[in-house]
């Protein structure tokens, strides 16, 4: 019987270099995970939700909370009362973070060139649009 070896392996092995590489450059920095998330809440300039970061990276309300607080442990990100709808709460990055963050950005850039450097635009692109297909085939499925 031939064993066939599951996608996800190959995938989370190169996740995990690359955040192996990320954790790398930027070791000084009080964060040793979630810096995407991080650098997601800072692209939105406080007008990010809990609840619609959430959706985005389809993380389960206690799975987030716990995230958002050790940012918030971390002096990296505070919760606010959405003034236009109570109920929510906006993301919003320190000052810390304002100084870090764009490091790690910088650091996100240099790590995506490196990995894709003798890689064309359009392999890239039809890599991206083969994982998207791939997922949409997964969620079909589940549903």
């Amino acid at each position: 019987m031939i064993v066939t070896e599951p996608l996800s392996r190959r995938l989370m092995h190169f996740g995990r270099v690359y955040m192996h590489a990320l954790a790398k450059q930027v070791h000084h920095l009080d964060i040793n995970r979630y810096h995407d998330i991080l650098a997601i809440i800072y692209l939105h300039n406080g007008q990010l939700t809990q609840k619609a970061l959430g959706q985005m990276l389809d993380k389960d309300k206690s799975s987030l909370v716990s995230i958002i607080d050790l940012l918030t442990e971390k002096g990296y990100v505070y919760r606010e009362i959405n003034p236009a709808d109570r109920r929510e709460q906006l993301l919003k990055i320190t000052a810390k973070a304002e100084q870090e963050v764009p490091e790690i950005i910088k650091a996100f850039d240099h790590l995506n060139k490196t990995s894709t450097q003798s890689i064309t635009a359009t392999d890239i692109s039809i890599f991206n649009k083969v994982l998207a297909t791939m997922e949409a085939n997964l969620k079909q499925q589940t549903i």
